[in-house]
């Protein structure tokens, strides 16, 4: 258990938070163990029964701790790094390299370039929340947008993705939002501009 505990330690960045799993992992990992030892002994009692079951259980509580610890965490990274503190040799390198990395990068912009099909004059309307009429004259924004996520040799901001993250899950993002009657349009054009800009690294 010490080697294992070691590896992964060597494996997660500085300041990362700890794998949620592993506790569930390692109980359940337990709990089998015991029920196979039950089996192949052919021992009974009620308590062989409910120790590997409380094991399991108390692996579900650990993890379920881990990931609400992991959410804050995130969540108090994001905002540091949305003001520009984004070193990746800083505490928050491991937040860095998490949402830079190739599968984020694929899964967002498998995303964005998904909205393009969406906009289509001749699609009839659905359950789809994307505010289609506005968002028809920009479809080559969300095309460059999506090219340069997909774009795997070319480094980005991880302001960047968090703004595209944003652009995709907020309910107020100019993919879902359409203005009252007295508001004024606001400028999807401009707005999609600043995160493409944002997705770039400053050097």
């Amino acid at each position: 258990m010490d080697l294992v505990q070691h590896a992964i330690s060597r494996a997660r960045p500085a300041g990362a938070p700890k794998a949620p799993l592993l506790p569930l992992v390692v109980c359940i990992a337990s709990a089998a163990a015991g029920l196979g030892l039950e089996v192949l002994f052919r021992l009974h009692g009620s308590s062989l029964v409910v120790a590997p079951l409380l094991l399991a259980f108390l692996g579900l509580v650990l993890a379920a701790q881990r990931w609400e610890e992991r959410r804050r965490a995130c969540a108090a990274a994001d905002e540091w790094i949305m003001r520009g503190y984004e070193s990746r040799a800083s505490r928050l390198g491991w937040r860095v390299e998490e949402l830079t990395s190739r599968r984020e990068r694929r899964l967002l912009g498998g995303s964005v370039r998904g909205i393009v099909p969406e906009l289509a004059a001749g699609r009839l309307p659905g359950a789809s929340p994307l505010n289609r009429v506005a968002l028809r004259p920009f479809r080559a924004e969300l095309i460059a947008l999506a090219d340069s996520l997909d774009d795997l040799g070319r480094p980005v901001s991880a302001a960047g993705i968090l703004g595209v993250r944003r652009l995709l899950t907020e309910p107020g993002s100019v993919l879902y939002a359409r203005p009252y009657f007295d508001e004024r349009p606001r400028n999807i054009g401009a707005e999609l501009g600043a995160i493409l800009d944002r997705l770039e690294v400053r050097r």
